[in-house]
């Protein structure tokens, strides 16, 4: 047992930490395996009953009120990171404790409804296959006997996988990475086997629907089949939210969270749809599309493709199986934790850190259910159970975000609303065929309410130490610390600064250049050699250096290219700078191709350069008294604080402000951020730095600690609000492919900020 603590807190429990084996591949084929199981294979059926062959549609809707909703589900569980899922995510956005409870009562229950549907389908389709094969009546779908093949293959199929979760979460996710690959490619053979033998007379109807009661919609009976065919299988999209379940044995989760459930959602959809044309292309009579349809699809190849697409349907169900089972016993685990479930659902195995005991109620739940009802009953119950708790959800990102737009929690709620209404009015119209869905939705409700009234009792007096689960915030490592790691000042480059080279072009945005570079070499009395190449017009820079006595000599070539040209002489002299002005061409084209000439120079020199790049508007002068200084910690704050301290040497008081901002991932929020300990400490150790630094050079200063989720518009806001007349910042030089292509911060300055930005090049950059 290890503890864990809420940031800033101290739990008086322990916390169990799970095994953390999970990677983004794992999480991905954990969310796909539980969605792509029952639904496809066993609802097609009842939704082509109700859609036609628009049934495609409806998946694909009911992939993007999945997608929206699992927006809802990254934000909610970067807050409230936990196994337990939705269930925590309700108790810590509500204060009153029934609603969290209840729900996660049916979301258990709704799991375990998941569960069975699996099984009833992994039983359809390897007893249809198995009667075929032996023609034996034990393993016929007519067979209804209270013991059949059926039934036998989905009670085998839930306790295989109970033995492999109990097995250990590695385990677990290895085997699905198998599974989900496999079942992958059998639908993706289906959908290229229909895509090659496309049949469009199938679609020239394309909304028809066999359903009376959806006929009596007139002009949108396509559309309402649309939306209540989607509603009904609903529960097909139930599953990428497993994935918070897991977070607590993810490698990575900050980054895992929202990719696994984004990339999940997505290829499920895909493939939901593919499998839906290719079917309605390969099926003889599309009228008689059943719970295995997708066998009847590829029969006329033969057995072969017939044992394939078996396979294909015991993978996918199996491994929803698998994926259903990992969450749903996490989320049991963590409510007995919470005292909403029996406290002995919470033992955890000391050999494979797995809540074995939560894991075996759950499958016997399960199995209850695989002895009750059809497959497209099962489905319907699934549907409304998760269409509810995903609204529940959007409503608590209100909740918890109140202060946010929230637009796509909002559009999300009210589609679900519309979903729902529409799916009630089904039921109603469906009664015989809906009576199985109606009464698991009372026996949920009413078996919710009373344990919650027991519960409540038996529980009375205790307090749920919910400190114990609050967790740090997804993302949490990923913040640097402000630290230094430049060493003691080293004055030796400005002791032996005799000789620098300033680039000369006579162009209007250099004057700023000319006008720094005399400062530079008066204050140290240098040499400065202007370099011109071809026609350049020097006399401008000749009339401020010859107004400031400044040394210099004059070095002209011919023709060249300019930026060799300057590499070539700074290597051939004894300079320790290179002045240059620049313009602002930081494209990615410049980058990949070395088209900046200045670029080009600091890539190459291996000694310290200056870039000065004019601001965007128009100067009163060209000295620099207001400035920012963006300081990291390392060697080239010295250099960027000697720099501001001989600019602003011969220019009126200004303002000289020092920067440092610490990246906050998306995934907190920046309330959050700021009662982080590491940043309290972080602001502390900047600000007695800057003024340490810059008090040696006699710069009064005024340290800025900043943090957010992004630099650059913290910056541009700062600049906006301050108006400063440049801004000092150090830069690593670039190594690479990659470097040239990525977006440096320094670029991202240039391209953004209207002041005046100076780059420190040094020597030892890295």
């Amino acid at each position: 047992m290890k503890e864990q603590s809420g940031v800033g807190t101290q739990s008086s429990e322990t916390h169990t930490e799970f095994a953390k084996e999970l990677g983004l591949k794992e999480a991905i084929a954990i969310a796909v395996g539980a969605m792509i199981g029952g639904g496809i294979f066993s609802a097609l059926g009842n939704l082509a009953a109700i859609t036609g062959p628009s049934a495609v549609i409806s998946f694909i809707l009911g992939g993007i009120i999945a997608f929206l909703t699992s927006n809802s589900y990254y934000r909610l569980v970067n807050k409230y990171p936990s196994a337990g899922g939705e269930f925590v995510i309700l108790r810590r956005g509500f204060k009153n404790p029934f609603i969290g409870n209840s729900i996660g009562i049916m979301l258990w229950l709704g799991y375990s409804v998941t569960i069975a549907l699996y099984a009833f389908t992994f039983g359809n389709y390897t007893s249809k296959f198995l009667f075929e094969l032996t023609n034996l009546h034990f393993f016929s779908l007519e067979n209804t006997d209270l013991v059949n093949g059926r039934k036998f293959l989905s009670f085998l199929s839930i306790f295989i996988f109970m033995v492999i979760n109990l097995r250990g979460v590695k385990e677990t996710g290895a085997i699905q990475n198998v599974i989900v690959l496999f079942k992958v490619s059998v639908l993706l053979f289906v959908g290229v086997l229909g895509f090659i033998l496309f049949n469009p007379d199938r679609y020239v109807e394309f909304t028809t629907t066999s359903d009376p009661v959806i006929q009596s919609f007139g002009q949108f009976s396509g559309i309402g089949g649309i939306i209540i065919g989607s509603a009904v299988v609903f529960v097909s999209y139930e599953g990428f939210q497993v994935i918070a379940n897991t977070v607590e044995e993810m490698k990575n989760p900050a980054r895992d969270v929202k990719i696994g459930m984004y990339i999940s959602v997505i290829v499920v959809t895909l493939t939901y749809a593919v499998t839906t044309i290719a079917t309605y292309s390969l099926v003889e009579d599309t009228g008689a599309i059943d719970e295995t349809a997708l066998i009847s699809a590829v029969k006329f190849l033969g057995g072969w493709a017939v044992l394939l697409v078996t396979l294909g349907a015991a993978a996918s169900t199996t491994s929803a199986i698998n994926a259903t089972l990992l969450g749903s016993s996490r989320l049991a685990y963590v409510m007995s934790d919470w005292k909403a479930f029996p406290k002995s659902l919470a033992v955890i195995s000391k050999k494979t850190q797995v809540p074995w005991l939560a894991i075996i109620v759950t499958s016997l739940i399960s199995w209850l259910f695989t002895f009750v009802g059809n497959a497209v009953e099962i489905a319907e119950s699934g549907s409304i159970i998760f269409l509810g708790i995903f609204l529940t959800i959007n409503l608590a990102t209100l909740k918890v975000f109140p202060k946010e737009k929230n637009t796509i929690a909002k559009v999300a709620s009210v589609l679900i609303v519309l979903y729902m209404g529409l799916v009630f009015y089904y039921f109603l119209t469906h009664w015989e065929k809906s009576q199985l869905a109606v009464t698991v939705l009372v026996a949920f409700a009413t078996l919710t309410t009373l344990w919650l009234w027991v519960n409540s009792i038996i529980s009375r007096g205790q307090e749920v130490d919910v400190d114990k689960y609050a967790l740090e915030p997804l993302g949490k490592e990923l913040i640097n610390e402000f630290t230094i790691t430049s060493g003691p000042m080293v004055d030796d480059f400005f002791i032996n600064l005799d000789h620098i080279l300033m680039p000369v072009s006579g162009s209007a945005f250099e004057t700023n250049t000319w006008h720094i570079t005399s400062t530079i070499a008066r204050k140290y009395n240098a040499e400065v050699t202007l370099l011109s190449i071809g026609r350049a017009d020097i006399d401008g820079a000749i009339e401020i250096f010859d107004q400031h006595k400044v040394k210099y000599n004059h070095l002209h070539k011919e023709s060249g290219e300019v930026a060799d040209t300057i590499i070539d002489t700074f290597n051939s002299g004894n300079y320790q700078l290179v002045c240059m002005a620049s313009k602002r061409r930081s494209s990615v084209v410049d980058r990949l191709f070395d088209k900046s000439i200045s670029k080009k120079v600091v890539s190459m020199i291996k000694g310290n350069v200056l870039q000065i790049h004019p601001p965007e508007y128009q100067q009163k002068d060209d000295s620099f008294k207001d400035i920012f200084l963006l300081f990291d910690g390392t060697e080239r704050d010295v250099f960027l604080a000697r720099w501001a301290s001989v600019i602003t040497s011969g220019s009126e008081q200004g303002t000289i402000s020092v920067y440092h901002m610490v990246l906050i991932p998306q995934t907190i929020s920046l309330e959050d951020a700021a009662q982080l300990p590491e940043l309290k400490r972080s602001a502390e150790n900047f600000e007695k730095y800057a003024t340490d630094i810059c008090g040696q050079l006699g710069l009064v200063v005024k340290p800025v600690f900043l943090f957010g989720h992004n630099f650059r518009k913290s910056l541009l806001d700062q600049i906006k609000k301050y108006e400063p007349d440049a801004v000092f910042i150090g830069h690593s030089r670039d190594k690479g492919l990659v470097d040239r292509i990525r977006t440096h911060l320094s670029y991202q300055i240039l391209d953004s900020v209207p002041s005046g930005v100076i780059v420190s090049h040094t020597e030892n950059d890295e």
